[in-house]
């Protein structure tokens, strides 16, 4: 079993600046309504207003029969982010309320979670009940560091948290953009060197149109396939996540799952919005067959 803790929000997006499309999301969300449609079943951990933006979510993942008892109802409003939809890192504006107040819930279990995500997000405000829930060592954390200056109080990368997770995380998947905002500009080998001395047993950099580099400590390969049709790269990383758990909990090799998620990516960015319709995953099984070879 998986759970994901992190942020459940609205996004707008734009490919103009002048008007907006309106989609559910957050990392997390994401990912959890595609391993949903992939056929695995996840826990959400999350927090959303008392408004309608949060029903709206809440009545969205129950419609998709996702469960809903762990995501939390606070007394503000629902986090909301403009998107400038963009076929390369796309901007963003982030009108942040109640998933910072996103709490741990009383009696939670962690006795049958094979793997715990936790964005950035979680740990940019309160943060106690969070790190010592990620300090467990009977649980496999898997960190999606999306730091951005703009999520912090003090308007800078707090590093202390970050270091703080790093420490007891498993897999970790930064993106180019995500790595220099954590350590600044370097070699891109560099960026995996660093983060297996924390003692991360799986490092994947993905670098957009140049793929990822995924690495197991031992030996790194590079995973790149392009799209004919980038529109918005919104839910790239999303997808991405979505193929590795799907290929980790069905034993799969990490390059071999980082090839799934490179093949759910693609299909992802030729539509709008960080979750889209996804095919069988069988037929993403059928193309990783086809590219395996070749790349792995």
């Amino acid at each position: 079993m998986i759970a994901f803790l992190g942020e459940s929000l609205i996004d707008l997006i734009s490919t103009d600046g002048k008007t907006f499309l309106k989609k559910i999301g957050g990392s997390p969300l994401n990912i959890a309504r595609n391993l949903n449609q992939l056929g695995i079943k996840p826990i959400i951990i999350s927090r959303v207003g008392n408004d309608f933006f949060g029903r709206e979510i809440i009545e969205t993942l129950k419609s998709e029969n996702l469960e809903t008892k762990y995501i939390q109802i606070g007394h503000g409003n629902t986090s909301t982010v403009i998107i400038l939809a963009s076929p390369k890192t796309p901007d963003f504006i982030p009108f942040r309320d109640e998933d910072k107040n996103l709490e741990i819930p009383e009696g939670f279990n962690l006795k049958n979670i094979k793997f715990l995500h936790v964005s950035c997000w979680a740990i940019t405000h309160k943060t106690e009940k969070i790190k010592k829930i990620v300090a467990n060592k009977n649980i496999k954390i898997a960190f999606d560091p999306n730091c951005r200056k703009k999520l912090f109080p003090c308007k800078k990368i707090d590093l202390d948290p970050i270091y703080e997770i790093l420490k007891n995380t498993y897999i970790i998947k930064p993106s180019l953009d995500d790595a220099r905002e954590i350590f600044g500009i370097l070699p891109k080998e560099r960026y995996i060197e660093l983060l297996h001395t924390f003692g991360i047993k799986y490092v994947i950099l993905t670098m957009g149109k140049e793929g990822s580099l995924v690495s197991d400590g031992h030996k790194i390969k590079h995973i790149k396939l392009l799209s004919k049709n980038v529109v918005d790269t919104t839910g790239a990383g999303d997808a991405f996540w979505s193929g590795i758990y799907y290929g980790l909990l069905n034993d799969f090799s990490i390059f071999k799952a980082a090839l799934l998620g490179t093949v759910i990516s693609i299909h992802v960015i030729e539509e709008i919005g960080g979750v889209v319709k996804l095919k069988d995953i069988s037929d993403y099984l059928k193309e990783v067959e086809k590219y395996e070879n070749s790349i792995l």
